[in-house]
């Protein structure tokens, strides 16, 4: 899983020895915010998005995760509960290490440990840029941005463009840009008219990728 691949063959077994896996169905939780950090989790396989819920409730999705990446050792670091929920999109298989083997492992393995802390570092980036564009950015910028992320890490080849294979509903992509559901889908049927994007059900194809980088104004 991701920065696991750096772990010796002793190491790997020692976290496999304390982990077990989990198939959850789409739409099932993980684990949930406010709750408490017992253990380091990883997806296998699916996709998984992480979102905290405001004083309004409204969700905003702070991160989508895929196969090899881990979530939760933030709050295991800080010894603080889970400072979001995490929902499988699509039936996942996750894997879950207990805490104990989790800091064990840390501990004999100090490249382990700067490896989290860099990618760690990253993330606070991403977080910091994401709240930098809601605070500061037009709704149609931020649609435009999140469409050219969505291609640029999701997007295949297709007859016609690059079709985005994550299928997230009109709700979620709102939750991802901080507006309302019918902000996004009015957004999405103005790129849509432009002939910017196709759009079927939950699936959308980008026709015409340089007019988004121009409205998204990404440097």
């Amino acid at each position: 899983m991701g920065v696991l691949c750096n772990l010796d063959h002793e190491a790997l077994e020692k976290l496999n020895s304390h982990k077990t896996s989990n198939r959850y169905l789409k739409g099932q939780i993980i684990f949930y915010e406010g709750n408490q950090a017992f253990g380091l989790y990883g997806v296998y396989s699916g996709r998984v998005k992480l979102y905290k819920t405001g004083i309004d409730g409204r969700r905003q999705i702070v991160r989508i995760c895929g196969p090899g990446d881990i979530l939760g050792y933030r709050s295991l670091f800080a010894e603080e509960p889970y400072h979001a929920t995490a929902e499988a999109l699509e039936e996942s298989t996750i894997c879950c290490v207990d805490r104990a083997a989790f800091f064990s492992v840390i501990g004999e393995n100090p490249r382990f440990a700067f490896d989290l802390l860099r990618k760690l570092s990253v993330e606070l980036r991403s977080a910091e840029d994401l709240a930098t564009s809601i605070a500061q950015r037009p709704v149609r910028q931020r649609m435009a941005e999140l469409l050219v992320m969505l291609q640029q890490t999701y997007g295949k080849p297709a007859k016609k463009g690059v079709q985005i294979h994550l299928e997230l509903s009109r709700e979620e992509m709102a939750e991802m840009i901080g507006v309302t559901q019918e902000t996004a889908i009015r957004l999405l049927s103005e790129f849509k008219k432009g002939g910017w994007i196709s759009v079927q059900e939950r699936c959308i194809t980008i026709l015409n990728p340089e007019s988004l980088l121009e409205a998204a104004e990404i440097e």
